[in-house]
């Protein structure tokens, strides 16, 4: 009986806080350490072609797509696992490379498997419709190369059928998931540490006594224009009675700063630097929302079910099918209006509140597990 541990190259666009990033660390660490062995490679750190950064004539690409076939052939892995659009495409063509041309004589073809945390060309994404499209193909033509794709939930895999991006042998949804007893911090202890560091960055302007005792609308997310922030800035200008905590950073904090002035809510609305553990401050908010037009299926709203607070999503990506046991927690995206409507709502509603924190703490308890993701990415691997 072969007893050999399966050994796996993760490859990642880039490094730092995401969804994929939190996915790959999370399987690497829960993976039993006696049957895998597992490395992992990331764009700008340990490739530097293997960024966003444009540059003219894919210069980067091939680049990057040569390095990825030498990183194989000196791990020689068992299994290739992409995540990322990019990771995704140009490591389908660096894994066709190495198993045609590069693999080592005796060691087997590398299994590929791509994990698509949302498809970038998703009809409600920003991106033109043109830039859409390109990217479908790419995508479809990547999949040629590719064993199996990973979806994180059931919307994905629909949006990837309806694409034609690869036959229905090839799909699987596996949606993501945590441990449900992960720790937090109560909820003063957390506030206390939102306002501190909100007053070290020079950001806090009224009494911390005040905003203690006031009520919270919370979000953790990277300010992209995939997460729309601008909507929930919109919906708190017709919330007068809560302020806003927004935790994270990222290309869209400036424009996102300018709007909430011209709004006139920047008195109670605020930025906050992300540390790396950010949920564990989820307790904090009295009201959790997530207002993205492209998700896969997002960790922080696993987080709060398992933190117990309330909240509020678009119908973006995965994020309704975690409500569909109390879809008055699910708005329409780019809708302000809708969405300041349903926070008044449940602020107005203790017992609404209360329903919506059963209903999103059970579902993130019985359906969204990180024991049974890790379970059923294993069976992908055999």
């Amino acid at each position: 009986m072969n007893n050999r541990k399966l050994k796996i190259i993760y490859v990642l666009t880039s490094g730092g806080i995401g969804g994929a990033q939190r996915y790959v660390r999370d399987l690497t660490t829960a993976l039993p350490k006696n049957e895998f062995e597992t490395v992992t490679i990331t764009g700008g750190k340990d490739i530097p072609s293997l960024s966003n950064r444009i540059v003219p004539f894919f210069v980067n690409d091939v680049a990057a797509i040569a390095s990825l076939a030498r990183a194989f052939r000196s791990f020689s892995p068992d299994i290739i696992h992409l995540n990322s659009s990019k990771a995704g495409v140009l490591g389908a063509f660096s894994a066709f490379l190495y198993n045609s041309l590069l693999r080592k004589k005796g060691t087997p073809r590398a299994r590929v498997v791509f994990t698509a945390h949302g498809w970038v060309f998703n009809p409600a994404n920003h991106p033109p419709y043109l830039v859409r499209v390109a990217y479908a193909l790419l995508h479809r033509t990547a999949a040629y190369f590719q064993d199996a794709i990973v979806n994180v939930s059931g919307a994905d895999y629909d949006i990837a059928l309806h694409y034609r991006i690869a036959s229905a042998r090839k799909l699987v949804t596996i949606p993501n998931g945590i441990d449900p007893n992960m720790k937090f911090l109560d909820r003063e202890i957390a506030r206390k540490a939102i306002l501190s560091k909100l007053a070290t960055e020079k950001f806090l302007n009224s009494s911390t006594h005040e905003l203690m005792n006031s009520t919270w609308v919370g979000s953790i997310g990277r300010l992209s224009k995939e997460k729309d922030y601008g909507t929930l800035i919109r919906a708190m200008a017709l919330v007068p009675r809560a302020i806003c905590i927004i935790i994270g950073n990222g290309p869209e904090f400036k424009t996102l700063k300018v709007l909430s002035g011209k709004l006139q809510v920047d008195d109670r609305l605020f930025f906050v630097s992300p540390r790396g553990d950010d949920a564990i401050l989820l307790k904090s908010f009295d009201l959790f929302i997530l207002p993205s037009i492209k998700e896969g299926l997002p960790y922080s709203i696993l987080e709060a079910g398992a933190a117990g607070v309330p909240a509020i999503v678009t119908d973006a990506g995965g994020m309704p099918e975690v409500f569909k046991d109390f879809p008055a927690s699910v708005v329409p995206m780019k809708n302000p209006e809708a969405m300041a409507a349903r926070i008044n709502k449940f602020l107005e509603n203790p017992s609404l509140r209360e329903e919506a924190r059963h209903a999103i703490a059970t579902s993130v308890a019985t359906r969204y597990r990180i024991d049974a993701m890790v379970r059923e990415t294993k069976r992908v691997y055999h």
